[in-house]
């Protein structure tokens, strides 16, 4: 029984581990046209959650967008950008409850007498979107979501990380019909 309780714990924490990125784009749009970007509303920043979130890290988040929309040819002008990007970042704190069979009693003799261990983890949210300026409709947008440490490591190399993922799709590929 034990053997299934630690197959059962490795496998929620390798779930648990795991980031997810969705992405949505309006099909109908030619990416190709894109060039240049700027900030929404000078890029002000929607952030809610723990202290750590302070404006260090979101200047180095921004920076990070900005290195990566580079590295996929993209210009930023705020004279006249094709698309105005804004990212929002929300941090939750989060409960799961484990229940674990008392290790003294058969199963068969109590199989209700659970101890409770309640565990707290983190799950954090980054979105970013994109709109086209001239036509002021979002055409692209990455939400990634991830279940994190409390104190997670947001050094300069793992923002620079997700922001890659998040990005990884932009721009989507044409489909063939």
């Amino acid at each position: 029984m034990k053997r299934y309780v630690v197959v059962l714990l490795f496998f929620t924490i390798v779930t648990a581990c795991t980031v997810t990125v969705k992405e949505t784009f309006d099909k109908q749009t030619d990416f190709a046209q894109y060039k240049t970007y700027c900030w929404m509303a000078d890029c002000e920043f929607n952030i809610t959650g723990p202290d750590y979130l302070n404006d260090l890290i979101k200047e180095k988040i921004r920076m990070a967008i900005e290195a990566e929309l580079s590295r996929k040819g993209m210009i930023r002008n705020a004279d006249d950008p094709d698309l105005l990007i804004g990212f929002t970042i929300t941090v939750k704190d989060e409960q799961a409850i484990v229940y674990h069979r008392a290790e003294d009693s058969p199963f068969f003799i109590k199989p209700l007498d659970l101890d409770k261990e309640v565990i707290n983890y983190l799950k954090g949210s980054l979105i970013i979107g994109m709109a086209d300026a001239k036509e002021s409709r979002m055409v692209w947008q990455s939400h990634v979501s991830a279940y994190m440490e409390h104190k997670p490591d947001l050094s300069e190399a793992n923002i620079r990380k997700g922001i890659k993922q998040a990005l990884r799709n932009y721009p989507p590929k044409k489909e063939l019909d």
